[in-house]
């Protein structure tokens, strides 16, 4: 009796801990920290995380990456916000319900060299409002790739929050000059820069005369092939 009562409360916590990293990551672009897991899922100690974490990935719920930062990839989500292949594209206007909204993809980013920014309104998609809730937001499509590591693909959609401002660790669209880029903002000794999430590519520097803040990554969509 007592071994299955514990294997039930060891089932919870793994449940726990896999709805808490899923959220984490939709809401915020990037996987938790174990601390922050520890936390989240109101466990007592990190070491019963990685315990934890382990195991979802034997099962192949998620692939866990022990010694890297930030590595959780849940194996049922295109890494952030989702939504159904089939549900939106090529749709017209007539289509509506209260749980979606019609988002356009007003043209390409670049997730490695920046490319020059253009706006292209022949794409549009239909979005669950869960996603993108009052916020005004625009989709661009990524091509190249530097943000790999972010599970950020070539030919990936990315849904992005307009506003001028983010916060440090956040995916954000940028404009670098007259040419759009897609990466993670974070400061070195203070200083700004836009990270790539591929060791093949260099950070970029981020100057307020020629940098600007488009919007904040979050959601993706991935096409796949059947």
């Amino acid at each position: 009796m007592t071994d299955n009562k514990s294997s039930c409360k060891g089932n919870q916590s793994i449940e726990r801990v896999y709805n808490y990293v899923k959220t984490y990551i939709h809401n915020n672009t990037m996987s938790p920290s174990v601390r922050e897991i520890c936390i989240g899922a109101g466990l007592k100690s990190t070491s019963s995380v990685h315990s934890y974490l382990r195991k979802l990935d034997e099962i192949g719920r998620i692939e866990y990456r022990p010694g890297m930062r930030r590595a959780i990839i849940i194996k049922d989500m295109d890494d952030v916000g989702n939504w159904d292949n089939n549900s939106q594209t090529d749709q017209d206007d007539s289509v509506s319900s209260a749980d979606v909204t019609k988002l356009y993809c007003v043209g390409k980013i670049t997730a490695g060299v920046p490319i020059y920014a253009h706006e292209d309104y022949s794409e549009s998609y239909y979005v669950d409002k869960s996603i993108i809730g009052n916020s005004e937001c625009f989709m661009l499509r990524v091509q190249g790739s530097s943000m790999i590591n972010a599970h950020i693909l070539d030919g990936d959609i990315l849904i992005i929050r307009k506003q001028n401002y983010c916060n440090e660790g956040e995916i954000v669209a940028a404009l670098v000059g007259d040419e759009a880029t897609v990466k993670r903002f974070g400061r070195v000794n203070g200083t700004p820069f836009l990270f790539p999430e591929n060791e093949l590519f260099s950070p970029i520097p981020y100057y307020d005369e020629n940098c600007k803040i488009m919007g904040k990554v979050i959601g993706l969509h991935r096409y796949t092939i059947n």
